[in-house]
């Protein structure tokens, strides 16, 4: 061409920039809460990043106390409490009118509105029930909560069961174990490897409260407690990797505020305090899967006890951050091959197995994804794969591999002290 000389092209995304992370969306059901004016109505879903969100819908201590008398759904304390502990999340609340448990996970029910409207962006979802403090009728106690417990633990797996079909992985349900019975009952044989189930309440600050509301769990306080932790950590570590903005340089991430009046004294939603329990109990509320809040002997501080999810302790995924790194790793393989699906698989024409130079295009994307994980310490290694001797040419079907190495967790420590003697050296 005439004079032209070399024509130059912008290239993008060479600097590896990233979006903002997208893991610390969660979604809050209130099955049966309370309107404020025009601002804050049933059947609705708010988005909210901030408790200035909430408290511009309306909601503050006194909408709680004031609907007391029909609802223990504290909704601005469970609000509060999410954004207290978790200041950097964001969070989807429905706010519901007497749902039945049976229409939580029903195809038009909030649990699928909440889904709709993050784009099924949220990665977990908790629930609060809002029974009413004086029923005509005593609750029906089965599985070792209210039976409406028990009803939603079942449902709440199996819409992550058919949401995970249609790829959109939800890491865990949080469900509030409202009426814990004293005698437990060993929530790990009920088969729901992505629900939680927390007893934890907060007794002292909910003194000033009729005595029904001590038998609630503050689901916002746990769901926080996951959210604001990387996706390889427990719910119950006493510090955290990395810290919220507004908490660098604390010594450890205790739910205590003693602003707020909060965690001053953890209970369970048995209505008893941790503080009245035996070790024993406790250690038996942890080995049947009960999410609880208390202390440790000599150390400041109130901490959740661990992550478990209800199911056998050996499922792999027995544990909420098993759960999310999995679902993680999911998405990022998604991620991956989705850009590789019809497009050309190159055969050697001698042997009819897969051309190296397509195992080594496919590997690269995949680690330009998993890499990320590795990176930031979310897992300890990873190996994916691609077997070259399958039959594409007569299948249409690529199979691949991955296999990843997690990060431990020291649910246990145990130490040895003793005396030596210089002289005997």
């Amino acid at each position: 061409m005439s004079f032209r000389g070399p024509e130059i092209f912008k290239l993008n995304g060479g600097l590896g920039q990233t979006a903002p992370s997208d893991r610390n969306v969660f979604g809050l059901i209130v099955a049966n809460g309370y309107e404020v004016s025009d601002t804050f109505e049933f059947g609705q879903v708010y988005r909210l990043t901030s408790i200035e969100d909430a408290e511009a819908l309306g909601l503050s201590p006194a909408s709680d106390a004031n609907n007391a008398d029909d609802t223990t759904a504290l909704i601005w304390y469970n609000i509060d409490e999410w954004f207290r502990t978790n200041p950097d999340g964001t969070l989807y609340v429905f706010n519901g009118e007497e749902v039945a448990t049976a229409n939580l996970f029903a195809a038009n029910g909030p649990a699928n509105a909440l889904l709709s409207a993050s784009e099924n962006g949220i990665r977990g979802l908790g629930i609060i029930f809002g029974f009413d403090p004086e029923p005509a009728e005593p609750y029906t106690i089965t599985g070792g909560f209210a039976d409406f417990v028990t009803q939603a633990r079942s449902a709440a797996q199996t819409w992550v069961e058919a949401r995970a079909t249609e790829h959109i992985y939800i890491d865990v349900v949080v469900i509030e174990g409202a009426f814990a019975a004293p005698v437990l009952v060993d929530q790990k044989t009920a088969d729901a490897p992505q629900v939680h189930i927390t007893v934890a309440c907060d007794h002292g600050y909910l003194d000033e409260y009729d005595e029904a509301f001590l038998r609630t769990a503050s689901v916002g306080t746990a769901l926080a407690a996951i959210g604001v932790r990387m996706l390889s950590e427990s719910m119950g570590s006493v510090v955290l990797e990395r810290y919220p903005s507004a908490a660098r340089g604390r010594a450890n991430y205790s739910l205590v505020d003693t602003r707020r009046g909060r965690w001053m004294k953890p209970g369970l939603s048995s209505g008893v305090l941790v503080a009245d329990t035996t070790q024993s109990y406790r250690d038996e509320l942890t080995d049947k899967a009960y999410g609880y809040a208390g202390s440790y002997e000599s150390y400041p501080g109130v901490y959740f006890n661990a992550d478990p999810t209800c199911t056998l302790v050996t499922d792999d995924f027995n544990t909420i951050h098993i759960n999310r790194v999995w679902n993680e790793s999911a998405r990022m393989v998604r991620r991956a091959l989705i850009p590789k699906m019809n497009s050309r698989v190159r055969i050697d024409s001698t042997t009819g197995r897969i051309a190296p130079a397509t195992i080594a295009d496919w590997d690269a994307a995949a680690k330009r994804q998993l890499d990320t994980l590795l990176a930031e310490g979310e897992i300890s290694d990873y190996t994916f794969s691609l077997d070259p001797e399958q039959d594409v040419i007569a299948q249409g079907k690529v199979k691949t591999r991955l296999r990843i190495v997690p990060q431990g967790i020291a649910k246990e420590i145990e130490g040895e002290i003793g005396f030596t003697n210089p002289a005997q050296a």
